[in-house]
């Protein structure tokens, strides 16, 4: 068996130029243990345990919205920030197998997260709309290859997650996570022709969008499936071509989904959520010289 630890302590310290708004103090104590267990020659056994933190970062605390007409008639701007925001703490299980058969290799992980203070993002609110919740993440992955032949090869994978918040934000009823993606899927073939030319085809995917966070602005995104392209040719020991063709078919698609306080800049109208594709089809090409 063999044992990977290590251990760290953290200290931020974070000061605002504005006055009114509080400074922050954050200290916290990471560490993890991993250990991987080698049954024989072609199984191995892991598993881990850990401590992680993340600090509010600057737009969390001290964002600064557009300014908004009062009743009384009056401009101001609202502070969208929470400036009294608590450092989210990740306690997180891992454990999985890898196995090696004769043409096959697999390998499957299992992991949960429990998240103290994960700071979410409460569209609800007029102000401080950034608060502390408690939540939990868990997910399964797995993946692999299977050698056809001496020439051609595969490679495959998938992933699947959950999240949910322990209670529902500040005058809201959901508990889904935000950014939590759906199940996503993978597969490649791989042809070596006379160890000068590989050919390499594609497909990324994944399902529909199920579970959001529909009171924060995440919206159900369709189901995809991609295909790219890829060849590489040596020219003897030191040149190497690549040429390929990404999103054959030219799809369009979104891997992140929308959310409310994805901007890039500011709005009036506070139902607007943006939507990021990815890219069309692009056709590349790549010289590489090696001396």
């Amino acid at each position: 068996m063999v044992l990977d630890m290590g251990l760290r302590y953290d200290t931020t310290k974070i000061t605002s130029k504005n006055s009114i708004q509080q400074n922050n103090d954050y200290d916290e104590l990471n560490g993890y243990i991993f250990a991987t267990y080698h049954a024989d020659e072609k199984t191995k056994y892991f598993a881990g345990i850990g401590k992680s933190n993340r600090v509010p970062d600057a737009k969390e605390l001290y964002w600064i919205g557009s300014p908004m007409k009062m009743p009384d008639g009056s401009m101001k701007a609202m502070s969208i920030g929470t400036p009294n925001l608590e450092n989210t703490v990740n306690y997180e299980f891992d454990i999985g197998l890898e196995k090696q058969f004769e043409d096959v290799t697999v390998k499957v992980k299992t992991f949960y997260s429990q998240l103290d203070n994960f700071i979410a993002y409460n569209d609800s609110k007029k102000m401080n709309r950034y608060e502390n919740v408690d939540a939990s993440i868990y997910g399964l992955e797995f993946s692999g290859s299977y050698v056809a032949t001496e020439s051609l090869y595969f490679e495959y994978g998938a992933s699947y997650q959950r999240g949910k918040k322990d209670n529902p934000l500040l005058g809201q009823s959901g508990t889904n996570m935000p950014e939590i993606p759906p199940f996503k899927y993978n597969l490649a073939g791989n042809y070596e022709y006379d160890e000068s030319l590989t050919l390499r085809a594609e497909v990324v995917g994944s399902d529909k969008w199920s579970d959001f966070d529909v009171e924060n602005g995440e919206q159900e995104l369709d189901a995809f499936a991609v295909l790219n392209l890829k060849a590489m040719k040596n020219f003897g020991k030191n040149l190497e071509l690549t040429v390929g063709v990404d999103n054959v078919f030219d799809e369009t698609y979104a891997v992140s989904n929308t959310y409310k306080d994805l901007i890039l800049l500011p709005t009036t109208d506070n139902s607007e959520v943006m939507l990021m594709n990815e890219p069309g089809r692009y056709v590349y090409t790549n010289l590489k010289y090696t001396f």
